[in-house]
């Protein structure tokens, strides 16, 4: 039998298909996760936002000014919020 090392955190960068899984999916994930968008994505974050808050240990960025490829768009804020969530992980 093989250990599997185990997740500290996720951030999902650009989540597509959110829809092929199921509120109790997403419930069962105890994965700190940080939820970083753009608030000019008109397209993917809304979908994916409003299916990703079903994660219980989930956190939310919204940055200004920026469009689905927040993390070119506003580089410097995108990292800061990264780092940030990655300060307070076990």
């Amino acid at each position: 039998m093989r250990d599997h090392p185990q997740l500290h955190g996720f951030v999902p960068i650009a989540p597509a298909s959110t829809q092929n899984y199921t509120r109790e999916q997403f419930g069962a994930v105890k994965t700190p996760t940080l939820i970083l968008y753009g608030e000019l994505d008109r397209t993917l974050a809304p979908e994916s936002l409003r299916r990703l808050r079903h994660l219980p240990r989930h956190s939310v960025v919204k940055l200004r000014d920026a469009g689905h490829a927040c993390y070119l768009h506003r580089p410097r804020d995108f990292h800061r919020a990264l780092l940030a969530f990655l300060d307070q992980l076990p």
